[in-house]
């Protein structure tokens, strides 16, 4: 077969008013952000991708400008027979700009999202799902075991409207006072039972909060914390207390198959890529597989929308020996409102659609309801 060419590179940004905002460390979330690459080319493929912007409000319209000014000239009239060969093209020409400006997150997260819209793309021509043009033999499992994350002070209620939504396996948040975290860890293992619990602290221990909490911890019986430290404090890490049998998970904040080997050698026990913020598809298939090779447990990060989370989906799919994908506990529009077929979970697990690429097409009312400007500064 031909390959065709590329027609255009584009992004839509979408914001769907939540009925509660979301409250974290970095900030409110009072509507959710989706970033969307969109790669269209001359054999009538849409291929999609999500590029990570759920903080700060104006990050959005940052990486929409870098897919615009820098990424767009790069790619429009070239032929698509080859995603990595692009992946590889971008990040040498943005490079020295991550550099000058200081901003090598930005561009990562950009590049990660038009290099998923590109792979969509492909396979669309293929006629076969991502997972299986990505997967050696051309067989992966179409069900794959998730986890629900993102649960907070109400952690008996949301574990419980995620179980009725078919999830089995929990993650707290525990990024608030010590007391309200040993409040959480106790009412998240009362409601979870038996079933696997995990937490995440995003970066907001200190070693002294980690000594108050220790007990508690333990007593969870967590299958792992979360980014416990700032990932820039890489010596808080390598001094994990190991003899509190807690394994230790991060990852979603490295960049490149370099940052994910560090993460590695400093001891993750759970390495965590988010393909969305960084490595894309083609980047994503390499660290996952030295993941694995590692003898570490493969759980790739996704806190966000619905399409990073099928881009996840077929990745792990394809990569032998992954482990667990992250999934939104909460009620999330950008899982049933933007594409078709929506997202469902049954017995602990997510079935991807047998379509080609990624199997889904956004929804044209979605884009009419809730599309923005994705150039315009601001919130």
């Amino acid at each position: 077969m031909s390959d065709a060419r590329i027609l255009s590179v584009r992004c839509l940004l979408l914001r769907l008013p939540l009925p509660r905002p979301i409250r974290g460390p970095f900030g409110v979330l009072s509507a959710r952000p989706n970033l969307v690459a969109v790669v269209e080319t001359s054999a009538g493929a849409r291929g999609l991708g999500e590029i990570w912007a759920n903080f700060p409000p104006w990050g959005p319209h940052e990486r929409a400008a870098i897919v615009e000014e820098a990424i767009r000239p790069l790619l429009e009239g070239e032929t698509l027979d080859d995603p990595a060969r692009f992946h590889a093209l971008m990040h040498a020409r943005l490079r020295l700009l991550a550099n000058q400006w200081g901003a090598p997150g930005p561009v990562h997260q950009a590049i990660a999202g038009v290099d998923i819209a590109l792979w969509d793309a492909f396979a669309q021509a293929r006629g076969v799902p991502l997972a299986r043009l990505l997967h050696p033999a051309g067989a992966p499992r179409m069900r794959l075991p998730v986890y629900a994350s993102g649960i907070r002070a109400d952690a008996a209620a949301t574990i419980e409207a995620a179980r009725r939504r078919g999830h089995l396996r929990f993650k707290l948040q525990t990024a608030f006072s010590i007391e309200e975290n040993r409040r959480l860890l106790s009412e998240g293992r009362a409601a979870a039972g038996d079933a696997p619990l995990m937490t995440d602290a995003n970066q907001t221990f200190t070693r002294a909060s980690l000594a108050a909490l220790r007990d508690d911890l333990v007593a969870a019986r967590l299958l792992w914390v979360e980014e416990p430290f700032p990932v820039d404090d890489l010596q808080a890490y390598r001094d994990w207390p190991r003899e509190l049998g807690l394994p230790l998970a991060f990852g979603e904040n490295a960049r490149g198959v370099d940052g994910l080997d560090e993460v590695i050698a400093l001891g993750a026990d759970v390495v965590q890529p988010d393909i969305t913020k960084t490595a894309g598809i083609t980047a994503g298939l390499e660290i996952g597989r030295r993941v694995v090779a590692a003898g570490r447990k493969l759980c790739l990060h996704m806190y966000g929308g619905g399409l990073g989370v099928l881009a996840s989906a077929h990745l792990t799919a394809a990569i032998d020996g992954a482990h667990w994908l992250e999934t939104d506990a909460n009620e999330n529009p950008l899982y049933d409102e933007v594409f078709a077929p929506a997202i469902r979970i049954a017995g602990g697990e997510l079935e991807l659609p047998e379509g080609p690429g990624l199997g889904v097409a956004l929804r044209d009312d979605a884009v009419a309801r809730f599309g923005v400007d994705p150039r315009r500064g601001g919130a």
